[in-house]
């Protein structure tokens, strides 16, 4: 991990990061959501950190996009 990215961590957004279950859970609302223009990250703040900073998340949820947009 990257010193800036423990910055970013420690300094944080102020919501709780939702983890990995609960992201898995509503990953599919929330992309989407993301696909009809809806802001998905003010609904599902948790998740949108939790896609930023967890990387095996963060690439099934680009592989759903994937999905989704074929």
């Amino acid at each position: 991990m990257s010193a800036r990215t423990r910055i970013r961590d420690f300094l944080g957004s102020g919501e709780p990061d939702a983890g990995c279950a609960e992201t898995m859970s509503v990953m599919h609302i929330f992309a989407e959501l993301v696909l009809a223009g809806a802001d998905a990250a003010a609904r599902y703040p948790g998740v949108a950190l939790h896609l930023s900073r967890c990387a095996a998340c963060g690439d099934d949820y680009a592989g759903l996009l994937a999905a989704l947009r074929a």
